[in-house]
């Protein structure tokens, strides 16, 4: 919470600031022209490098002025502002079309024309230069902040990184707690993947599009670059194994071992913790580690229980104290800053390029119903003319504009989304409905109250990128305040705030409907993709000495773990669509569970390095393959190794993992087809 606190401190003060001295001077116009423009295009302002945030300041700025321009120079033609302000709904919808950052920017232009409709400025020139200057100003203190430590927001993205690790190695902590039921875990362990993998992908871009710490002659950058490998190798031997856990639970019942390493699990995830608190320093931490005699003590414990377990159970703990020895030297390592001994995969030379998400699309590709963007631009642009025809129905009022500005902030291409949306903008408008009534009430002085709604603006920005329900909370009474304070009227505000907001919150829900994006209809496609991926990855892995090909595996890697995590979205999504009830929601959680299971034992056959010959006879190989490809027959599980999971014998550990991807993957195959 503090770098967010920090940023959000750091927004306000940069937003008020102009406000503070133009009114004092006198000139509210340009108070409110530069306060309005800074607030706005600070929320364009995402975690970037200096090269890519001073992009991203550009285009903002560009685009928020000739905006602002052409809407306050149409607003005295009523016509003709719905069909501009309309086209331009279609218009910047279709920013989405060329990545996230640009999609943002798209939205807050959509957001500044509703601004300026509500503000309806006298001088639609000195009122667009005022909104130039507010951008400019914002951006110029960012970016000079970015000058200043400009590995601050890959630092964060680090330290968040390394928090969600340690939050996925605790629940895996749990599986050997015999009390606590399986399937859950199994799911908050997909959710919390799923996070980590977001983390990575985040790092990913943040350091490899940052040309600056990418030259090899910059320490610090090679610091950090070093560090985001580590990371990755940690993620690697976190997620590498999976066991049966039902049945080693049963297994390891007597005696210790479940305990022990259970503790040990807890350490060092306890470890990586407190890693995350210090690792925004370049300078060694390594004397601050907590891997201490009491990891010590119960690492040499579980290695003295080995003694009394059968064969069978000796090659398990065996494995998970290899893993855990391996997860307790990459801490070490990330906690080192020495550049002579610098973490390397692999010697072949890793091409970084390869592993940016790219956000080069083409529009006339886009220019299709077929297109998710297209169909949700058009339906924005729908929304937004339905919107002008009935306010014009309506009583006029000065703050119909917040009608367009809640279809902006609710309205998503997806009906889970927009349901979601829809009821936090709902929870937290009338909740700061309350309390900037409450404030009002027992709060005379004008003075006073605009000092609230600067705290509560403060709150806004602190909250806005992690509780979007506890931002609307903090906007609201600013809002109120704010208008009241030089308007009067509070009731008015008041009436008109619940009024635009439940009815745009209603015309979003029923928009869903139309040009809809239902996941539903694409899960069997999601799943073909997962598992196509995941087949990949296997190919990969198993041919890893006779072809090998670093950067292929890392991408085969990659690939895997973002398919899945599409897949989980797309799941999460359905179950919240109107006809749910017609999906078989366990069915699809299995599937998810399944896929994870599958790409953990197939990286821990990559870590291992053992060779696998590639024989066009094996038909364990055949049958995995053709699993994996989700045949339409029916899958073959050999009779050698009907409840081999169960078992883990010591004759072929390596053989073992193989035959559990081969049952795993008939599993799969099985279910899709029973419920395609």
């Amino acid at each position: 919470m503090g770098e967010y606190f920090s940023d959000a401190l750091r927004t306000t003060l940069t937003v008020l600031f102009p406000i503070i001295i133009f009114f004092y001077l006198g000139n509210q116009e340009a108070a409110t022209g530069i306060g309005v423009g800074a607030l706005l295009i600070s929320l364009t302002d995402l975690p970037d490098n200096r090269l890519n945030k001073l992009k991203n300041a550009l285009i903002s700025i560009a685009v928020f002025f000739l905006t602002t321009f052409l809407v306050s120079q149409i607003l005295v033609f009523q016509l003709w502002s719905a069909i501009v302000i309309t086209f331009l709904a279609l218009l910047f919808s279709m920013f989405a079309v060329y990545g996230q950052k640009m999609g943002l920017i798209g939205t807050m232009a959509l957001i500044v024309c509703t601004f300026v409709m509500g503000l309806h400025p006298a001088r639609p020139l000195y009122f667009s230069g005022y909104m130039l200057v507010g951008g400019v100003w914002y951006y110029l203190v960012s970016v000079i902040q970015t000058l200043m430590r400009p590995y601050r927001s890959l630092n964060h993205a680090i330290f968040e990184c390394l928090l969600a690790s340690a939050a996925f190695l605790k629940v895996k902590a749990k599986n050997y707690d015999p009390t606590l039921q399986l399937d859950h875990q199994q799911k908050e362990i997909i959710k919390l993947h799923i996070r980590v993998n977001q983390k990575h992908e985040l790092i990913r871009n943040l350091l490899l599009t940052d040309r600056y710490a990418m030259d090899p002659s910059n320490r610090k950058g090679r610091i950090l670059l070093d560090r985001a490998g580590l990371l990755i190798d940690l993620y690697e031997q976190l997620n590498a194994v999976h066991f049966d856990y039902e049945s080693i639970r049963k297994s390891l019942s007597k005696g210790k071992s479940l305990v022990l390493i259970a503790g040990l699990i807890r350490i060092l995830a306890e470890e990586i913790e407190d890693l995350g608190r210090h690792v925004r320093s370049v300078k060694n931490i390594e004397s601050q580690s907590k891997i201490n005699s009491n990891f010590t003590a119960d690492h040499a414990s579980l290695v003295a229980e080995m003694a009394k377990l059968d064969d069978h159970q000796k090659d398990f703990v065996r494995n998970v104290i290899s893993n855990i020895d391996e997860i307790a030297k990459i801490i070490t390592s990330i906690r080192k800053s020495d550049l002579d001994s610098i973490h390397l995969p692999s010697k072949e030379i890793i091409e970084y390029p390869l592993f940016i998400s790219s956000d080069r699309f083409s529009l006339k590709d886009h220019l299709s119903l077929k297109s998710p963007i297209f169909r949700f631009s058009l339906r924005m642009a729908i929304c937004f003319l339905f919107g002008f025809i009935l306010i014009y129905q309506l009583e006029a009022s000065r703050y119909s504009y917040w009608l367009f500005l809640t279809l902006v902030i609710v309205a998503r291409p997806k009906f889970s989304i927009t349901w979601k949306r829809n009821f936090q903008r709902l929870k937290g408008s009338l909740g700061g409905i309350a309390i900037g009534l409450l404030l009002i009430y027992f709060i005379k002085s004008p003075a006073v109250l605009l000092s609230i709604s600067a705290v509560c603006l403060l709150g806004f920005y602190a909250f806005n990128r992690i509780n979007y329900t506890l931002s609307v909370m903090f906007i609201t009474p600013a809002v109120i305040l704010t208008l009241g304070s030089y308007h009067g009227h509070f009731d008015h505000i008041v009436h008109d705030r619940i009024l635009f907001t439940l009815i745009g919150c209603a015309i979003a829900i029923i928009a869903t409907y139309l040009f809809p994006i239902w996941d539903s209809k694409q899960l069997h496609q999601k799943i073909k993709e997962a598992a196509d991926a995941s087949l990949k990855y296997f190919l990969i892995s198993i041919d890893k000495f006779k072809n090998h090909n670093e950067n292929m595996a890392r991408m085969a890697r990659k690939n895997a773990n973002l398919s899945l995590s599409a897949l989980s979205e797309s799941i999460e999504s359905a179950s919240q669509e109107p006809w749910q009830s017609n999906i078989k929601i366990e069915y699809l959680y299995q599937v998810q569970v399944t896929i994870y299971k599958i790409n953990a034992m197939i990286t821990s056959i990559y870590l291992t390095g053992e060779r696998i010959d590639l024989d066009n006879k094996n038909e364990l190989m055949k049958n995995i393959v053709g699993n994996l490809q989700l045949k339409n027959e029916h899958p073959v599980v050999l009779e050698s190794d009907q409840n081999s999971s169960n078992t883990y014998r010591s004759q072929d550990l390596l053989q073992q993992k193989l035959r559990d991807i081969h049952i795993l993957s008939s599993e799969l195959t099985a279910e899709y087809h029973l419920n395609h």
